[in-house]
């Protein structure tokens, strides 16, 4: 709601779509956390950070929930409605969502320099303050892939945002998110799980 080297140097990670989404340890973007608009892990950029490169504008994005195997718990928005910017450096394409929640960067393809996926990743310990607890560590990987109407000056663009939650063993060896699924009055129905949403956007 995270994998993309030249914007993992600008932030450390991104949040997804929930409602309150980020309200616990890790807000998701509005999916609070990845750009999610849910739950939210950990670090978010200011929504006054500037893009690199060239301005390509702002847009109005409306995303409509598909696949959800996190289930109800992560209260995932359906229509998930926000403004996202666009920007352009050679051929690296950057969105970011306005509310500072997600910020994602990808190579645009080789082939087709109207459509890129965009990436990023976050990890954080979501066991709150219970100091008995052993960690959960989680990564949010979150992915955007885009389809502009244009090269230069899109005034549209649609494609598909993917919110993946997945326990990042390697972290440490310790690591348990029992308490995070529903069985154990967590938010999440299994893990790993993935939030998916399409997209379709117009300039504003």
């Amino acid at each position: 709601m995270p994998q993309n080297a030249a914007l993992s140097a600008r932030r450390a990670g991104a949040r997804g779509p929930e409602d309150s989404p980020r309200a616990s340890s890790w807000r998701l973007a509005g999916l609070a956390w990845l750009l999610i608009p849910f739950l939210s892990l950990g670090a978010c950029v200011a929504p006054s950070s500037s893009l690199p490169g060239t301005a390509l504008g702002d847009y109005s994005v409306v995303g409509s929930l598909g696949a959800n195997t996190c289930g109800s718990g992560i209260d995932a928005r359906n229509p998930w409605d926000f403004t996202a910017s666009l920007s352009k450096d050679g051929s690296t394409l950057y969105l970011e969502n306005q509310d500072g929640n997600d910020e994602v960067s990808g190579t645009l393809d080789a082939t087709d320099d109207t459509s890129a996926t965009l990436i990023s990743a976050v990890t954080a310990n979501v066991s709150g303050s219970n100091a008995s607890a052993n960690p959960c560590n989680l990564t949010l990987s979150t992915s955007f892939e885009l389809k502009l109407d244009s090269a230069t000056a899109p005034s549209s663009f649609s494609g598909k945002a993917s919110y993946t939650y997945s326990v990042a063993t390697s972290i440490a060896s310790t690591t348990d998110c029992t308490g995070q699924l529903s069985s154990a009055g967590g938010k999440y129905a299994t893990l790993p799980c993935t939030v998916e949403y399409s997209l379709k956007a117009t300039r504003k």
